[in-house]
């Protein structure tokens, strides 16, 4: 049998302990996973009756907020393992930079620029040159993550945001893929 993989994504003024978003598309019985992810000038997933992208640009200068995805096994198998994420493909524009980070720490989504968001994924890259990813059967908040599962769990936070500068150009951005992978057996 293989693992069945589903994106999730957090939204929201952080709460709990340990924090994570009020809404949490895919987490526990909710089964309204995203499909895709847009960045944003709202803090919604467009896949739960949300905000479309093109109802909340994100004007030249400023950016989007943050967003914080995560995967979710489940099904039976053996082990997931060697999670690794990164930005392969797609080419961003003028003014337009992508910043990224796996962490297990949600924070309430804002447009402020995100520092802890630490990586540049502006330019696409081998998803074996990605940031390493690791998993646990609680949470993508678990602070004690580990390299791989072996039952129904998820992947850390991915968190992301569009940065822009005054010299972005109106309208919408060429498609990216973000890539996670993992082994399964």
């Amino acid at each position: 049998m293989a693992a069945t993989f589903n994106w999730c994504q957090d939204n929201g003024t952080q709460t709990g302990s340990p924090a994570h978003g009020t809404t949490q598309s895919g987490f526990s019985a909710d089964t309204h996973y995203p499909t895709q992810q847009d960045w944003k000038n709202a803090d919604d997933n467009q896949q739960n009756s949300g905000t479309a992208y093109s109802a909340a640009p994100i004007t030249a200068g400023n950016n989007s907020y943050t967003v914080f995805q995560y995967g979710k096994f489940t099904g039976s198998f053996n082990q997931v393992s060697a999670g690794l994420w990164a930005h392969t493909s797609g080419t961003f524009g003028t003014g337009l930079t992508l910043k990224g980070t796996v962490t297990s720490t949600y924070a309430t989504p804002s447009t402020t620029t995100n520092a802890s968001l630490t990586t540049d994924m502006t330019t696409a890259i081998s998803i074996g040159s990605g940031l390493t990813v690791d998993f646990s059967t609680t949470g993508p908040y678990d602070a004690s993550p580990t390299s791989s599962i072996t039952s129904s769990g998820y992947t850390q936070y991915l968190a992301t945001q569009l940065q822009t500068t005054s010299s972005a150009a109106a309208g919408d951005t060429a498609s990216a893929v973000l890539t996670l992978q993992y082994n399964e057996n």
